[in-house]
């Protein structure tokens, strides 16, 4: 069987102590260190959640912020356009208006001018008749021979007039 010998018993101690030495000095360290990295990465990885969770919070945020503006920066083109609508209209409007007042004043000009130049014609027209008058009848003209002239003329004028107006 197996023998006992000091070698053996003393070979037994040193490795007694020698796993005591090291568990003391090597492993407890060892295991130390390894548990303040252990914390130290779960540290940092909760930090990262912690991270990325504000992250997308902000991403959110900024997503609803930039859908808001785009929503608003909508809503006020639309404004801008209808607000535009209405200007143009209203210009539109007023120059219509002021063309129909254009074209109406220039009516009434024609009118005034066609007017004056009817008295103007018959006044002209009178003058060559009277004078027409003077020089068939001589001087024997009197003041209602000339009126009984002109009234007769008109007629006879008025009636030309009237034929060719009418065609």
């Amino acid at each position: 069987m197996l023998k006992l010998n000091i070698n053996l018993l003393f070979t037994i101690i040193n490795l007694l102590v020698l796993y005591l030495l090291m568990k003391r000095f090597l492993f407890i360290p060892l295991n130390n260190v390894m548990e303040k990295r252990k914390n130290l990465l779960d540290q940092k990885c909760a930090d990262a959640n912690l991270i990325k969770d504000n992250a997308l919070k902000l991403k959110s945020e900024y997503e609803d912020a930039l859908k808001s503006a785009n929503d608003i920066s909508k809503q006020i083109i639309e404004e801008t356009k209808a607000k535009a609508r209405i200007e143009y209209d209203n210009i539109v409007k007023s120059a219509n208006e002021e063309a129909g007042k254009i074209i109406a004043n220039a009516h009434q000009n024609i009118e005034s001018l066609h007017s004056k130049e009817l008295l103007k014609m018959k006044s002209e027209i009178i003058n060559l008749a009277v004078e027409t008058a003077v020089k068939i009848i001589g001087a024997n003209v009197t003041q209602e021979s000339n009126k009984i002239l002109y009234e007769r003329f008109l007629n006879e004028a008025g009636e030309l007039y009237d034929t060719k107006g009418s065609r």
